[in-house]
């Protein structure tokens, strides 16, 4: 059973390291065709890269730190940012994603997950019609969180095509029985061509990153306090 790309709701199956690396690689398609290559693939096993043998884009990008702080929740809780569940569905909604759409989780190696996601920045988020295709991977720390580490590649945006995004989020509970959890966001921006606007792009990101984390974690807390 496959998943399905406008809903949502994720099945059985991916895989193909060649469809998810031409999910990145074929710049020529729209976002839509990308989402179809993962969904149409009931083969796929893998988001990793034939080449490197390792999660796509990871490598030598400087990461600076955007967030830092403690949160009001529990680890587990804020990780249903990544579930594919619905607080996941709630959340993305919330901060501005619609059309939000995943695979499943799954494991090549013990404790280490992947999957590719698929959304659009509504008009109030951006003016532009900005789509967001990426992979994300989440492994556990030794027992006491997650990292989280995620590429975003950005369609409908001006020079998008001449960058992706990276963020890694650690997520570790403050004390086994606290209610809380410390929560601290790198990103790098990993330049694919060259363009004298690299400073203003980065600052943008920068900005809107913040916007965006201070918003999300902010519904977070407050959906947990109403449970």
């Amino acid at each position: 059973m496959h998943w399905r790309a406008r809903d949502g709701k994720a099945g059985e199956g991916l895989g193909g390291r060649k469809t998810i690396m031409a999910l990145w690689k074929a710049r020529s398609l729209s976002p839509e065709q990308k989402v179809q290559l993962v969904e149409e693939d009931s083969e796929t096993k893998s988001f990793r890269s034939d080449e490197s043998g390792s999660f796509i884009g990871l490598g030598d990008v400087s990461m600076s730190e955007v967030h830092s702080g403690a949160l009001s929740v529990p680890a587990s809780f804020l990780m249903e940012l990544f579930s594919g569940g619905e607080l996941d569905r709630m959340f993305m909604e919330k901060s501005g994603c619609i059309n939000y759409s995943y695979t499943p989780w799954v494991s090549e190696n013990s404790g280490v997950y992947e999957r590719a996601v698929y959304y659009k920045f509504e008009k109030r988020i951006s003016r532009y019609r900005v789509e967001v295709t990426s992979t994300q991977q989440k492994s556990t720390l030794e027992g006491k969180g997650w990292l989280l580490q995620e590429v975003m590649n950005f369609h409908g945006v001006p020079l998008g095509d001449f960058f992706n995004l990276h963020i890694r989020y650690q997520i570790e509970d403050l004390t086994p029985k606290a209610k809380t959890c410390k929560v601290q966001v790198l990103f790098g921006t990993e330049w694919l061509k060259s363009t004298k606007h690299q400073k203003r792009i980065t600052k943008n990101i920068l900005k809107n990153l913040q916007e965006r984390l201070k918003l999300t974690f902010s519904l977070v807390e407050k959906e947990f306090l109403s449970k």
